[in-house]
Parts: C-alpha cells; structure tokens; sequence
C-alpha cells in the first residue's frame, strides 16, 4: 500500500526548520504550529495555505492585519509611496505625523520606530531623562516586549513588589541579564487602587515612569476598574511620575484616539504600533507631551535606528488614519458591530455543547476565556485556563477558523456577512470537540 503523500506546508516546514530555529521567527506558539501552516494568498479576511485550504482570519498577525488583505486603497497608498523608498526623508512625513495629532489626544509630538519593543524602551529613557530617576511601575500580565528589563517574572514578596524569574514563566527567557528586572522595575496586581495608593506613598520618589496598557490585552482583555486608571494619572502628577500608556494593540483597534479618547485618560507618553500601519508593514510610534517629547532634540536622549520614520511606514500610518477616521470612524464601527455578532455567535455555540465560555473586552480587542464569569483581574488568567482557551483555539483552527494562542480575537476592516456564515457553520462543531479534549484533561 502506498502511504499518503505528506502535506505541502509539512514538507516546506520541514525544509524551513534547517534554516529557521523551530521553522518560525517568534517564539510565542500558535495554536496551528502542530500542523504547521504556511499562506500563498490573502483576501479580505481570508487566508489560503499551501495546500488550498481556507481560513478565516481573526488572528490578523497579532492584530496587527486591521485592514484585512489586500486592501486596495492602502495598496495603492503603498505601491505610491514605493517611488522613494529609502531616504531619510521624504515630502509626506509631516502628513501622517499631524493625522496623529489630530486624533490622540497625548499625541502634541511624535517620532516612529520600527518595533514596539524598542519603542518602549525609548519611552523608558526619556521618562528617566526628565525626571533624572531610574525605576519604572509596571503591572502583572502586562506585556511591553521582549526586551530583559520588562518582560515576565513575578514578585515573591509583596512587601518589596520588585519582579524576579520563576520557573515555567510563559513570558520569561533564559539567558536575561542577572536582576535586570529586580534593580529597574517594581510590579503591582492590576485594578488594585488600594494598592496602589499605598506602593506611591513608600516609592514614588524613586519612579520615572509607570507603565500600562490602558486596557489589559495582554492579561485576558480586562477592562481598568471605575476609576483606576484615573487615580494612576492622579498619582502620577501629583509625584512627578511620566505616565506611560502601552497602546500597542489597543490603538487604532479601539478607535483612531486610541484606548485614552475612549477613556478619557490622557498619559504623558504613549506608545503605538501594530495596527496603526495597517497590515503588513512594521512601524511603531512614540507620542507625548511636547516638553517631554522635546528632550529627544537635544541629541543626549538617544533614540536612532536606520529605518525610523522610513517613506513606507509613513505611508503606511497615513493610508490606516485616513480609511478608518472616514465619516466619524464608520469603518471601524462597522467592523465593531460585526465583531460583537462574531462573539455571540461563539458563545452560543459552546452554550450548545456545554462549555463554559465567556468573551470579554472590546470589540476590537476582545478575548475568549474557558470560565462561567468575566475576569476582573489579569492574575486570574493562570496557566490552567491558557491551556483551555488554547484548546479553543487549536480546535477552531482545525476547521477553518485562525484565533491567536492566547485567546484573543482580531477582527478587520473587510469582515463581512459572509465571515459570519463561514464561521457560524464550523464554530459548534470545534467547540464540541474542545470540550471532549478539556474534559479529558482537565
């Protein structure tokens, strides 16, 4: 008998792994990555592998595909701007730049970057530059990048909340630089003003900066308690302390203002990238106050890189702000609405097969979670509850649908009815089957 001709995404991942460390360039899984897919095609909110098999797409590469694929008006802004592709300047900088201003209310100065990573960390410097401190506030479950002093670890001791590694730490990595964390940073419960309260009076005087996502995507996509966020800006101006929000996924995807319009909160500094260019094209940005952002003129606060403020990136954050500020946003609440049905439809279908399953956060930036009650807090969202939702997740990927790993759902620009047929038609089907894989386990 002749064995079945192995799949062509196996046979190219098998070729790619002799090259590429685990056959991928990220290190955090995705649920198909034990059937590993590789695309051919895009088309509006659907993907195509190797092997012809469709996919809807609400995984959008982190949220950052808010556009959906091939967008003809952003393509055509692109292929436009492709002209003059490497200079370190060009005649449409300004356009972007000021479409920002317009719409983010911290946003008086801004400068692009490359990777939210790096644009972080020059958030971090320039904080430290201006109120000449050295430590930073930063939340649990919170994720700011990858780089040492800022990602993972956890606090052993509450009286003195600084983080340190931990044995099997999702967000952690061997080979960090020894108590990079424990001499930079403090890290505190989220939602928890009480606490909060009580870290300021005993540290505030050593912080330059604390640093948040407005809302917690990272940690399950929990919305701030009534009044946190508020009394974070209060505390923060009352001891010096540069407010810094994270809006690496929740700008643009919450609305061209960003998590702070919506909120009305309105940080010192922020950070942006992922969808504010787009799809497929990686920029990152830094906005702030004007005194703040200032200091980066004076040539001692270093923040340089090759490709900052590159013709395409710029390009690619105009064409993004023009299509979805149109007519009072009309674009995004579209998308919106379509969301919400999307995650009715998703609770229904485990209401059907008996899987407790709830789905919280904005639309935008919504996440599912395997439990009878929305989170409140991102430490509820422990290893247990990742592995069920990531049972979800590899079950909807098996018949047709793509959700990022760690639950959330990334709609786009060009989601339509049909999407919501497409997946209506497969999602009780692979909820019924990550139930029979949960019950197993757990």
């Amino acid at each position: 008998m002749t064995p079945p001709q192995q799949s062509a995404n196996l046979r190219y991942h098998e070729r790619l792994k002799q090259v590429l460390p685990g056959g991928v360039h990220y290190n955090f899984n995705m649920p198909w990555e034990e059937v590993p897919l590789h695309f051919v095609d895009g088309r509006r909110s659907r993907l195509f592998d190797m092997d012809g098999n469709e996919y809807l797409d609400l995984y959008a590469r982190f949220g950052a595909m808010i556009l959906g694929h091939g967008h003809e008006e952003y393509l055509e802004a692109l292929q436009s701007a492709m002209r003059v592709l490497c200079v370190s300047h060009c005649d449409f900088d300004a356009d972007p730049l000021e479409l920002m201003r317009t719409h983010i209310p911290s946003a008086e100065m801004i400068r692009f970057g490359l990777s939210g990573t790096e644009i972080l960390q020059a958030a971090l410097r320039l904080a430290r530059a201006y109120t000449g401190r050295n430590r930073f506030l930063r939340f649990e479950n919170h994720y700011h990048g990858n780089a040492d002093n800022i990602m993972g670890g956890r606090v052993a001791d509450p009286a003195n909340p600084v983080p340190v590694d931990f044995k099997g730490d999702y967000k952690g990595t061997d080979g960090r630089a020894d108590n990079v964390m424990a001499d930079q940073s403090y890290m505190l419960p989220w939602n928890d003003t009480e606490r909060l309260e009580a870290f300021f009076r005993e540290h505030a005087e050593e912080l330059a900066c604390a640093v948040t996502e407005p809302v917690c995507v990272n940690g399950g996509s929990i919305d701030p308690a009534p009044g946190f966020l508020e009394k974070l800006r209060s505390l923060c101006t009352e001891h010096g302390v540069v407010l810094i929000f994270d809006e690496m996924i929740t700008g643009v995807r919450m609305g061209v203002g960003g998590a702070q319009r919506q909120l009305g909160v309105t940080p010192d500094l922020t950070t942006f990238g992922k969808a504010i260019g787009g799809g497929g094209v990686p920029v990152s940005a830094l906005a702030g106050k004007r005194e703040i952002m200032r200091l980066l003129e004076g040539k001692k606060v270093i923040h340089a890189g090759t490709y900052n403020g590159y013709p395409l990136g710029s390009a690619a954050v105009k064409a993004t702000f023009e299509i979805l500020s149109r007519n009072d946003e009309a674009v995004l609440h579209r998308m919106h609405d379509r969301a919400s049905e999307l995650q009715s439809i998703l609770v229904a279908a485990a209401e059907a097969v008996g899987l407790p399953l709830i789905v919280q956060g904005p639309p935008g930036v919504a996440s599912f979670h395997c439990c009878p009650q929305p989170l409140e807090h991102p430490g509820q969202y422990d290893f247990e509850l990742m592995g069920k939702d990531i049972m979800v997740a590899t079950a909807l990927q098996r018949h047709g649908v793509l959700v990022s790993s760690v639950s959330r759902i990334y709609p786009n620009a060009q989601l339509s009815d049909d999407d919501l047929e497409f997946f209506q038609v497969r999602a009780e089907k692979a909820l019924g089957e990550a139930k029979q894989s949960i019950d197993e386990i757990f």
